[in-house]
């Protein structure tokens, strides 16, 4: 016989009810970090909320995610300190959307 697990989920009700957005709390937890160095990172200019309350940030895109990512690998691998790693990511997204630009010429030579 097969043994078969379920689990119960509780969920509260938040504040916010759009399942694409993701609160302080629920970001630090993703990507593994205390919430006040989410804080930081925004205070810095390297990760932008969605909406701030008293000064505090607290709704966040899913992409969040993936930008502390590359922030704590930036940091940890390499050493780069947060000005440094502003900078990089800066060149990150001018690169991203110099690449986007150049499939899209591509595609109108082409066909």
């Amino acid at each position: 016989m097969v043994e078969r697990r379920y689990f119960i989920v509780r969920r509260t009700h938040a504040a916010h009810t759009n399942p694409w957005e993701l609160t302080l709390p629920q970001l630090a937890s993703l990507c593994g970090v205390h919430p006040e160095l989410i804080v930081r990172f925004v205070h810095l200019g390297l990760l932008d909320p969605l909406e701030e309350q008293a000064g505090v940030p607290s709704l966040f895109a899913p992409s969040a995610v993936d930008v502390v990512h590359k922030i704590l690998r930036l940091r940890r691998d390499l050493g780069i300190n947060y000005v440094g790693i502003g900078v990089v990511l800066d060149l990150m997204r001018r690169i991203e959307a110099l690449e986007a630009r150049v499939r899209e010429l591509e595609r109108q030579i082409i066909g």
